[in-house]
């Protein structure tokens, strides 16, 4: 409705104005017009749900590159296994290579998406099926509008129950970081008062609204939950060795999104995994932890 009464308002103004140019009036109108005609910000659940749908019916048809087509050339799958793959080609033969391998389905299941101009960051989670064998966990997602298709930028997944069985498969080497350095304070601040005990510190730079998908267990959702969660896992021993952030970007003045891993120390021996996180820019403009995602390799 604002921009309908773009025009109106110009005339009003000109008339007001003692008779300006009404060639200004016309600019101004064509300007309402172009920005009617505007493509409406795209319907992020939507986009999702046609990126998982397809997803989903081609890896039970065991489409392993047809899969892989719905990521960017230099995409990202981190499996919950820890095995992270990079680039489209890498994908296409991993999935491939697992689907011979297992003849397992998948069932995914959409949960929120959020859009950021011509990204979307999005949450959910899935089913793995195959024989007597049963995984399921939480997966973040990116996704980028590519000339008006959507295209998976990069998925990082989890386990969320313990004990699960799956094969670690083939570990490439991880390409060279890329801006993990806008992240990486975040990072320290959360293995640095996690260690000291300081849960409750960690937990205040969640968002109120906090989803935090931590391995082995259902999602925590709100600041008070994920405390909860954090404190439990010192409780049961488990301390971090540190926490490197690998990529992260910008999506707006609001919102950042990042990659990387870290390492566990705890009765059991050193263990690690990866993370995945979308952060929201508090009123001082520090970055808070809105869904944050972590994938455990072993020991934890």
């Amino acid at each position: 409705m604002r921009i309908r009464t773009l025009a109106p308002f110009a005339l009003a103004l000109t008339i007001a104005c003692g008779g300006a140019e009404t060639e200004e009036a016309a600019t101004t109108e064509e300007m309402t017009e172009a920005m009617d005609d505007a493509p409406a910000m795209p319907d992020a659940d939507a986009a999702m749900a046609t990126i998982t749908d397809y997803w989903q019916t081609h890896y039970n048809m065991g489409h392993g590159s047809m899969v892989a087509s719905k990521f960017v050339d230099d995409g990202v799958l981190w499996g919950s296994s820890g095995a992270m793959l990079y680039g489209r080609d890498a994908i296409g033969e991993g999935l491939q290579s697992r689907m011979d391998a297992g003849g397992s389905e998948v069932a995914i299941h959409p949960g929120a998406a959020m859009a950021f101009g011509d990204q979307i960051v999005a949450r959910g989670h899935y089913v793995l099926t195959g024989g007597d064998a049963r995984n399921s966990g939480y997966y973040m997602a990116v996704a980028e509008n590519m000339d008006g298709e959507w295209a998976l930028k990069g998925m990082v997944a989890n386990l969320d129950t313990p004990d699960q069985t799956m094969s670690a498969g083939a570990m490439m080497d991880m390409p060279e970081g890329m801006g993990g350095d806008l992240i990486q304070a975040s990072g320290d601040y959360f293995v640095t008062h996690y260690n000291m005990g300081h849960a409750s510190m960690v937990a205040n730079t969640f968002t109120e609204d906090a989803v935090a998908m931590l391995p082995g267990e259902r999602a925590r959702e709100g600041r008070a939950a994920v405390e909860e969660g954090l404190q439990a896992l010192f409780d049961a021993g488990v301390t971090f060795s540190g926490m490197s952030a690998w990529s992260a970007h910008d999506l707006d003045d609001g919102h950042a999104v990042g990659i990387g891993t870290y390492g566990t120390e705890s009765a059991d021996g050193a263990g690690g995994g990866h993370y995945a996180a979308l952060f929201s820019r508090g009123e001082d403009g520090s970055l808070l932890l809105h869904w944050f995602l972590m994938g455990a390799h072993q020991g934890m």
